[in-house]
């Protein structure tokens, strides 16, 4: 057992202990609402995800009150629509890693559930993967392809009045999909029992230690604790390893991460996280940290602004989106260039 993995077991205890302690006192204090609806926004313009291949990009462009999703061929520069829906939102596409299948987001309206849709990368069989009352967003491929990672939320509305409505009580469930895109007739299955209150992001990999298995990695957040990047391994009770990283700059009540991904086969993790080093508006940035230790953080951009999207390629490199333009970010020498 890794040392990394002992530590984090124990904070893990600690931050339990805490988490449920705060939150028997946060129900008393607060009635929950969920007399909210959805709240689903069109993603920012620019590339969603970029193939394993690295020849066609996905990207999304608003029309009204809705958002498509768009396939580029970078060598002709030919963009096709990729479904034929003719309106609602889709989003958080990703490619699976041997670039035959797509998997997103669709919601149907700004105030309606979502759900997970798989296609072919040349538009063919659109399937819906999840079902219309399941409310599932963040979808992603598991390592071998075999199966869709994604996260449903069981409750929107607001803790206090104060709060913006929003989704709580996430949990991550996987479904099986075939090459050709068509589900494969089997039920999802349950991964978590954790409830997270937030969720902003999901990653999988293949389990470095465990052959055959696989670790899931979830930027959420724990009242009190703040925002943390959580893993954990598919089949085995409870959270792996508990990480929160700090980072010049962070707000006085604790970091603030987007999304977090594992690159190096899983050895190390990047994630975007906000600072303020200037007096103005927090900008994010992406940062490195050794999935081992937790430790070793680097800042690799130094970007002002929104950062979103990001993704890791198969040659370790990265992708991310940043003022409505997309990056290639080189991780080891930490420049970034204008895909």
């Amino acid at each position: 057992m890794r040392v990394g993995r002992i530590l984090s077991i124990a904070v893990v205890s600690l931050a339990s202990v805490i988490v449920i302690a705060v939150g028997a006192i946060a129900l008393f204090f607060f009635v929950r609402s969920s007399s909210a609806k959805q709240q689903n926004f069109a993603p920012p313009e620019g590339q969603q995800a970029i193939s394993p291949a690295g020849n066609t990009i996905l990207f999304s462009r608003g029309s009204g009150s809705s958002s498509f999703l768009y396939r580029k061929n970078l060598s002709d520069g030919s963009s096709v629509r990729l479904t034929s829906a003719s309106t609602g939102i889709e989003s958080e596409a990703s490619f699976s890693h041997n670039g035959k299948l797509v998997v997103y987001s669709f919601a149907g309206s700004p105030d309606s559930k979502s759900t997970v849709w798989v296609v072919a990368a040349d538009e063919s069989n659109p399937h819906a993967l999840t079902g219309k009352d399941e409310d599932a967003q963040h979808p992603v491929f598991s390592p071998d392809d075999s199966k869709v990672f994604y996260a449903t939320s069981s409750f929107t509305g607001h803790y206090a009045p104060e709060v913006r409505p929003a989704r709580h009580n996430w949990d991550v469930f996987s479904v099986l999909v075939q090459s050709d895109a068509i589900p494969a007739g089997s039920t999802a299955t349950q991964v978590t029992h954790a409830s997270f209150y937030d969720m902003r992001s999901l990653d999988a990999v293949a389990d470095s230690v465990d052959q055959g298995g696989t670790r899931l990695l979830i930027s959420t957040s724990g009242y009190p604790i703040g925002d943390l990047i959580e893993e954990f391994s598919v089949g085995s009770a409870g959270r792996d390893k508990i990480f929160q990283p700090h980072v010049p700059g962070e707000s006085s009540v604790g970091p603030a991460y987007g999304e977090a991904r594992f690159i190096h086969r899983g050895m190390d993790i990047l994630f975007l996280a906000a600072s303020d080093t200037s007096g103005g508006d927090y900008d994010h940035n992406v940062y490195s940290m050794s999935e081992v230790t937790g430790s070793e953080i680097k800042q690799l951009t130094h970007l002002k602004g929104v950062t979103t999207d990001l993704r890791v390629m198969p040659n370790g490199k990265a992708t991310f989106v940043n003022g409505g333009t997309a990056f290639v970010l080189d991780v080891d020498t930490r420049s970034a260039k204008p895909l």
